[in-house]
């Protein structure tokens, strides 16, 4: 069953006690941003009703907030995490090979991809070939510290639920796939097999980011971000040229990732209502 559209609202419209009172209720929904305007669809139609009767009440400022349902909060998290999907699978799959590193051997393997061809055959299209896809791109599933995998889950939540709730699915799945095949196919250039992580993905997740918000489109993350973390990518490549091997960073794959997630956001056109 399709979901209900029932309001179309400006950007600067706080939709919050409304949805606060839909949660409070049980009505299952979400607000999309399309076309510069918020969007906000009820999953169910037979709560359509129900809902326009609180809209007009909202807009006659006349919303009484009711007290929320017990488990109302662990509903409306319940209810965010399927209306964002790709966001949801990709969090819980990093921490699943996660779990399956500290019990099994198995993904070790994964660390050698193309061992025998680097780096006699790393100027080679062939070798590429030979390795795959999926031996190139998994290793972006290993994590090795507690700490590592942290981090690139706190800027995965942060940025990967805003570009699915923006831009859609599809555009993550493709962000997440070809920057981690890229960052990965860099790295194993510069410095060979042995290196893991989701760092490359997540950067390129922030130069989308950082590009879509010079070019327009905001996604409410502070502009300052994307050149902070231009400047801790440097500061550890420098230190890393004086003191090899001090920070451990892939730095093949944190640049691979950022200059794809850059170079696509500048390419992937806006919607008219965004240009600037």
């Amino acid at each position: 069953m399709s979901a209900v559209r029932v309001l179309v609202a400006d950007l600067n419209v706080d939709l919050s006690p409304l949805t606060k009172q839909l949660w409070a209720e049980r009505v299952a929904h979400r607000v999309i941003v399309e076309d510069g305007q918020q969007h906000l669809l009820v999953a169910e139609a037979e709560d359509a009703e129900r809902v326009k009767a609180l809209l007009e009440q909202w807009q006659a400022g006349q919303l009484q907030q009711q007290p929320p349902a017990h488990d109302a909060r662990a509903w409306q998290a319940l209810l965010s995490l399927t209306a964002m999907p790709v966001s949801s699978i990709g969090l819980l799959l990093l921490w699943l090979v996660y779990g399956w590193m500290q019990i099994s051997t198995e993904w070790q393997p994964w660390l050698m991809l193309g061992a025998e061809l680097w780096p006699q055959q790393r100027w080679h299209w062939s070798a590429y070939a030979d390795m795959g896809l999926w031996t190139l791109w998994r290793p972006a599933l290993l994590h090795f510290s507690l700490l590592h995998i942290v981090m690139n889950s706190f800027w995965w939540w942060i940025l990967a639920r805003r570009i699915e709730r923006l831009d859609g699915a599809w555009v993550l799945m493709l962000l997440v796939l070809s920057s981690g095949l890229l960052g990965n196919v860099v790295q194993w250039w510069y410095a060979g097999p042995a290196f893991g992580g989701a760092s490359g993905i997540t950067l390129a997740l922030l130069g989308w980011v950082g590009m879509r918000q010079r070019r327009g489109q905001s996604y409410q993350l502070p502009a300052g971000l994307l050149p902070l973390m231009i400047v801790w990518l440097l500061l550890t490549l420098f230190a890393d040229t004086l003191f090899p091997g001090l920070s451990g960073t892939a730095h093949g794959a944190h640049l691979g990732g950022l200059i794809f997630g850059l170079a696509i956001a500048w390419l992937w056109p806006l919607r008219p209502s965004q240009e600037v």
